[in-house]
Parts: C-alpha cells; sequence; structure tokens
C-alpha cells in the first residue's frame, strides 16, 4: 500500500516505497496519547525540501558502500542549529540497518555488524556515502557525507 500524509508507522518499518513517496518524515510525538503509537512512529511531512528549525527529520538518501554497492536509506538530520547528520538507516534486503553517527556509544561495533549484515568486510563498506534526495531549505546543493568505520 503505497504511503499518504495519514501513513503513520514505526520508524524501521519504513520502506524504500515509502520513501520514493514522500522523502522526508518526522516523529509523530504530538501524537503518542493514540494508544498504538508510541515515540518510534512517523509520519510524512509534505514537502520536498527540508525545513529549516527542526530536529531529528529521516530524509531520503542515496547510500554508497566503499566497494560501490548503492543503497537505500534516510538520514537523520536536525536543522535547528545549522544542519547536523546523527545517523541514519539503510533498507537492504527487507531488513533496516542502523547506521549510527561516529560519536555513537559502540560506534564501532555497529559498524561492523552493518558491514556484517551487508555480506562485506568493513573495508568494503566504510567509508559509507550518502547523498540526500532533497535539498535543505536554504541551500544551494545537495547535502553529500558519509559514516566512516
Amino acid at each position: 500500500m503505497s504511503a499518504t500524509l495519514k501513513t503513520r508507522k514505526p520508524i524501521d518499518e519504513i520502506t524504500v516505497d515509502d520513501l520514493n513517496a514522500f522523502p522526508i518524515w518526522e516523529f509523530a510525538s504530538d501524537e503518542e496519547e493514540n494508544e498504538e503509537q508510541d515515540e518510534t512512529w512517523v509520519r510524512p511531512v509534505n514537502s520536498k525540501i527540508v525545513p529549516q528549525g527542526e530536529y531529528s527529520l529521516s530524509v531520503s538518501a542515496s547510500f554508497t558502500t566503499a566497494s560501490g554497492v548503492p543503497i537505500k536509506g534516510f538520514v537523520a538530520i536536525s536543522t535547528n542549529e545549522g544542519v547536523e547528520v546523527s545517523g541514519g538507516a539503510l533498507l537492504f534486503n527487507g531488513q533496516y540497518l542502523f547506521v549510527p553517527s561516529a560519536d555513537f556509544w559502540e560506534a564501532n561495533a555497529e559498524y561492523a555488524n552493518l558491514a556484517t549484515a551487508l555480506g562485506l568486510s568493513q573495508s568494503e563498506a566504510f567509508p559509507l556515502r550518502f547523498t540526500l534526495a532533497v535539498p535543505i531549505e536554504g541551500q544551494s546543493q545537495i547535502i553529500e557525507g558519509q559514516f566512516s568505520a
């Protein structure tokens, strides 16, 4: 089923189709009174530009491993004080694979787990490069970056 503006789901259930339909998702923290939802639930943002002044948006991105494997996923972005990337996730073969930022507690262990889940060595997986699918408000170029083990 295609995502609509009424779609709500746990963040680890976002699919590539969801990201194609809506490249920006936000936590639905103001809807937690709904007993079916908790703090992990997200909803689509009706925009093709990442707004300024926001916290913890999940923005569609194209990733490429060091060995050239392309993977779709999203990057966690806050734009409240500049642009801060705080991790992301890869959507790979039906799996949701967490990608921590380098300052995440035990990031190296998570990077090793991620490489294993991709069937790659760490040197084949990292650096893991990304390009956002949409621009950030007020910026002329699409954001690119990388996660390094």
